[in-house]
């Protein structure tokens, strides 16, 4: 059994750049693990546990897609969190899908996944870098600097690259592989 989900990593050389400013501006507001760089993702699809015989089946229904570079137009730009600002238990990069690509990848995903039997999200595609797990938030700076950062732009990215991604889970935290 391996837990899986489909997604595309994020190769930004200026996110990557810019991502230590993130956690130094907000790492005393938020306290938990941060995702390292080489984690940050975009999930367009959460399938989780699964035999290598499903993955291979997943593998075949998105075979036109998978492992292909695709030209997008996505800015990482302001901060969100799920599920609301009151009780902020996943804090994230905003993903702007300036041409809607990734809209597009995923309704692809979703259509061919429901087609072996994996049933289609029902809440809406939110484009998104999960940065960190929130176990405590200091909600009077972290509101400030959420406000202080809304429009700021961290990076960009040309293309991306869907794969099936496995997530190995440890208490040093997750470590995703493409496989």
């Amino acid at each position: 059994m391996k837990r899986i989900f489909i997604g595309s990593f994020i190769t930004s050389k200026t996110l990557k750049r810019n991502y230590p400013l993130i956690k130094k501006e907000f790492g005393g507001s938020l306290k938990g693990r941060w995702t390292p760089f080489e984690n940050l993702h975009i999930t367009y699809k959460f399938i989780g546990n699964v035999e290598d015989s499903q993955i291979s089946l997943i593998k075949e229904s998105l075979q036109k897609i998978l492992d292909v570079e695709t030209e997008v137009n996505i800015i990482f730009k302001g901060f969100g969190v799920f599920p609301d600002l009151k009780n902020p238990k996943v804090f994230y990069l905003k993903v702007d899908d300036e041409n809607g690509k990734l809209g597009e990848i995923n309704s692809y995903i979703q259509e061919k996944l429901s087609l072996i039997g994996y049933q289609k999200d029902i809440k809406p595609f939110i484009p998104h870098i999960t940065l960190k797990r929130p176990k405590h938030v200091h909600f009077e700076d972290f509101m400030v600097k959420m406000k202080k950062f809304e429009h700021k732009v961290f990076g960009q990215q040309a293309k991306v690259q869907v794969n099936v991604i496995q997530s190995i889970l440890s208490p040093k935290g997750a470590k995703y592989i493409k496989i």
